[in-house]
């Protein structure tokens, strides 16, 4: 092939590349796929996206499998013990918000949905720190106590958002998903700011999801 050619072809498959990954393929992140069907709310800054199957049965799940909460972050302050600590928070508000109402299973059934959650702070629009680190959190522990105590933890605190997605346990269609760039910036965390108070603004997408999921359910 020619030079030209192969320079034309490299374009077109950069720029397709960059369609999919913006508009229909995953999200920022890479966490969540077909990020096309989450577009409604962006374009404003704290955005929230979020999906609803409208063809989904919700009424048939009465069990819930969970994965591991996955961190994407790009923040040098975000230390593994900080990542396992959000971690921690999200997967404890999970098991409240949907545990306490359903069966929680370890296997997939005709009856049970899976949950997927992710915490980032590679979000649209956004220019990450660094390299983004993916870390899959099987046992997460929340270790530290007190005040954040540095301006760049504080600084990427403030930045992070929440992925999540219900989708079928046996085919994995998806249920419903959401996207919430609010966490963060609610919080306006500061060097002051407890890690009591972060464990509390980090349940809302637990709780968001789980109210999109019950409302659709009718309960």
């Amino acid at each position: 092939m020619k030079p030209t050619l192969l320079l034309a072809a490299a374009a077109l498959a950069a720029t397709l590349g960059l369609v999919s990954c913006s508009t229909g393929g995953r999200s920022p992140s890479g966490f969540l796929g077909n990020y096309a069907q989450l577009n409604s709310g962006y374009g404003t800054e704290d955005a929230v996206s979020a999906y609803v199957n409208p063809e989904a049965n919700f009424r048939k799940y009465d069990s819930v499998m969970f994965e591991p909460v996955t961190t994407v972050v790009a923040s040098p302050a975000a230390t593994p013990a900080v990542t396992d600590q959000l971690a921690a928070y999200l997967s404890e508000a999970l098991r409240k918000e949907l545990g306490a109402r359903m069966a929680v299973v370890g296997t997939p059934g005709p009856s049970t949905m899976r949950v997927r959650v992710a915490l980032t702070d590679v979000i649209e629009g956004s220019s990450p720190a660094g390299v983004p680190v993916r870390q899959v959190h099987t046992a997460p522990r929340a270790t530290m106590t007190g005040k954040l105590g540095s301006p760049e933890l504080a600084s990427f605190i403030s930045k992070v958002s929440f992925e999540g997605e219900i989708v079928d346990s046996v085919s994995g269609e998806r249920l419903s998903a959401l996207i919430d760039h609010r966490l963060g910036k609610k919080r306006e965390a500061t060097p002051d700011t407890s890690w009591a108070g972060v464990g509390s603004a980090t349940s809302q997408g637990a709780k968001r999801l789980a109210d999109r999921f019950f409302a659709a359910r009718g309960n």
